[in-house]
């Protein structure tokens, strides 16, 4: 058994299906279904349901699951610990991030990171949902997550907030609220809505908008990640869509078939740059969080996020 048999395990089990899990470690289908199966062989038992077209863990694999976290963190740990000693010059940071890097023009300050600190390493991705974006800050497979702050637990992370936006409404050009420049959250009462995944922030934060005004959102659509797909259906199927301003204004610049609609309700969320508060700092995350203490200031010390 070995490490990357671990991340191999964890990657497959994260995303159901062995080979988009290859792909995302950059192995072939055959050499990652081959590495799995040894580790299987190892254990003496099965880790994986084979379906068709998806898998599940066995019971066996839910065990070894909690134990490859284990060893994973530890592994990384071990690698943070002694990276002083290391005779390498780059130091490397990743960075995980729900999909508003360009909306919120947040590659600017990776750039701007990387121009003061030539010596590290960027390891950029963007995640569909937030969900992800927090399991793999937990796992230690990114240093720095990029996520909306509404639902987090302040006191397990350092969190350094970056941008606020508000809650809008996009709707179909031809739809009667749309000539509006304001509107109320109860006029959409009777509206069919898209919506991204239950349990996602924005699901949520958009959910309960509505509760407090009095409904529950009807949703005749779940899209997740690809907003051209949501503004397809916002456009051909003239349902209602909320969304955070910026991000969706960024999205909208080509299409003329959906109008951004301002709500009367003030609705708000920080994004931010988070890290976990215990996790031990490498010479790299030390210095990108002094960076961002000195140009944002971590929450709760009295000053906002320009």
């Amino acid at each position: 058994m070995d490490i990357c048999q671990l991340q191999y395990f964890v990657s497959a089990a994260s995303i159901g299906n062995f080979t988009l899990a290859a792909l995302e470690n950059n192995i072939s289908q055959s050499s990652f279904s081959k590495q799995i199966m040894n580790l299987e062989n190892e254990l003496g038992a099965e880790l994986f349901i084979r379906k068709k077209r998806t898998i599940e863990l066995t019971p066996a694999g839910e065990r070894f699951q909690e134990y490859a976290f284990r060893m994973l963190n530890t592994y990384r740990e071990m690698l943070r610990g002694m990276e002083s000693y290391s005779a390498f010059q780059t130091l490397p940071v990743s960075i995980a991030s729900i999909p508003v890097l360009k909306s919120y023009a947040l590659d600017e300050i990776v750039f701007r990171l990387k121009n003061q600190y030539p010596d590290i390493i960027f390891s950029i991705s963007e995640r569909a949902e937030s969900t992800e974006v927090r399991q793999l800050l937990h796992r230690g497979e990114c240093d720095f997550a990029i996520l909306r702050t509404d639902f987090l637990e302040k006191d397990k992370y350092d969190i350094y907030p970056i941008v606020e936006d508000r809650l809008v409404a996009v709707l179909p050009v031809d739809h009667p609220l749309a000539g509006r420049e304001r509107i109320s959250l109860r006029e959409l009462k009777n509206e069919q809505f898209a919506m991204s995944p239950e349990g996602t922030d924005l699901c949520t934060i958009s959910r309960n908008a509505c509760i407090s005004r009095g409904f529950r959102p009807e949703v005749s659509y779940i899209t997740s990640g690809n907003i051209d797909l949501t503004l397809d259906i916002v456009e051909k199927q003239k349902v209602a869509y909320l969304a955070f301003d910026k991000v969706i204004s960024y999205s909208t610049k080509n299409r003329s078939q959906c109008k951004i609609v301002e709500l009367e309700e003030t609705i708000t969320s920080y994004t931010a740059f988070v890290s976990i508060r215990t996790r031990t700092a490498t010479r790299a995350h030390t210095k990108v969080a002094q960076f961002l203490e000195k140009e944002y200031r971590k929450e709760g010390d009295g000053k906002q996020p320009d």
